[in-house]
């Protein structure tokens, strides 16, 4: 392996009980094509099934692997936070474990357009979809849908949700990383999600590019920690969300007083609503519609088992839900 001050990229892979993607995503990994060394940190966050047997063989086997398992549950952020400090590449790049990169010239795409733009912090892609219930693979998905994700200093288009920034496309500069990204607050709150928060912060130091290239593959459709089906983890999941956001503002007093705490308290039951539909769970998805404060056509298709049959089964037939 070369040395560690000779490496380019870091690629981090957080993974938990994905043992039937988790060699995909490392071999889509190992074939990227560069002109430099760069290494894998995979952080096992203490799951129960074979991903870490299969981390440790794939650690074993390539010198530029690093296989870091968790002694227990650290929740996604801590995990991801781990691997990048545990890394030395000028880059960061990450791959969830159920995810991969169908373009080989990833890395050193993404890298060459950083080293000739150093004014930005973060560059990303295209993407594409493939739905694991139906085998569908959907190719360049932004360009299909007509979407031009923004760039320069976009920070508050980030705030609104309308960046439409892949974590798993994203190459992000480590200097500005380093620098303004309270990590370990990141970790020691345990943020549901550590793309957002850390996307958010970036982009106040420096410019967000776009490339219009499709590099990696988000798989949708399987129960993961973020996509989940349980209802008191979605709801509990927004609540998280409402938290991690209150932190953000105290770190940007430009952005005002927070006033979205409402919405957070609602979202999570219109998610658990939607995550009853995908169950076929027509008692809790009445239930939760009792609790939506903001009413929206799958509230109102929840009201009987009729009308709860036929929004699920159009949404089916649309591969929404």
């Amino acid at each position: 392996m070369a040395h560690k001050s000779n490496i380019m990229v870091t690629v981090c892979i957080v993974t938990y009980n994905q043992e039937q993607w988790i060699r995909q995503t490392i071999e889509s990994i190992l074939t990227q094509q560069t002109d430099y060394p760069f290494e894998i940190i995979i952080g096992e966050d203490h799951g129960t099934d074979a991903t870490r047997a299969i981390c440790q063989e794939y650690a074993d086997k390539y010198d530029n692997i690093t296989l870091l398992p968790s002694p227990t549950n650290f929740g996604v952020t801590a995990n991801w936070i781990q691997c990048v400090q545990a890394g030395t590449g000028k880059y960061i790049m990450s791959c969830a474990g159920d995810d991969w990169w169908h373009n080989p010239n990833k890395i050193q795409m993404q890298v060459d357009f950083m080293e000739q733009h150093p004014e930005c912090c973060i560059c990303h892609t295209d993407i594409d979809e493939y739905n694991e219930n139906t085998g569908i693979k959907k190719e360049s998905v932004k360009q299909s849908n007509g979407i031009l994700p923004p760039e320069g200093k976009i920070q508050k288009i980030s705030l609104s949700g309308r960046d439409h920034i892949s974590a798993v496309t994203m190459c992000i500069r480590r200097s500005t990383f380093e620098q303004y990204v309270p990590a370990d607050e990141f970790a020691r709150r345990r943020f549901p999600r550590e793309d957002w928060p850390t996307i958010l912060v970036l982009e106040a130091y420096g410019e967000v590019r776009y490339l219009p290239i499709s590099s990696a593959t988000y798989r949708v459709g399987q129960e993961s920690i973020t996509r989940t089906s349980n209802y008191d983890t979605i709801i509990q999941r927004a609540q998280k969300d409402k938290e991690m956001t209150e932190y953000l503002y105290t770190l940007f007093p430009e952005w005002g007083v927070f006033k979205d705490g409402p919405w957070f308290d609602h979202i999570g039951y219109h998610h658990a609503l939607m995550a009853a539909y995908r169950n076929d769970d027509y008692k809790a998805a009445h239930e939760f519609a009792k609790m939506d404060k903001y009413p929206s056509l799958a509230t109102h298709m929840a009201i009987s088992k009729i009308t709860f049959k036929l929004f699920r089964f159009i949404q089916r037939k649309r591969n929404i839900l």
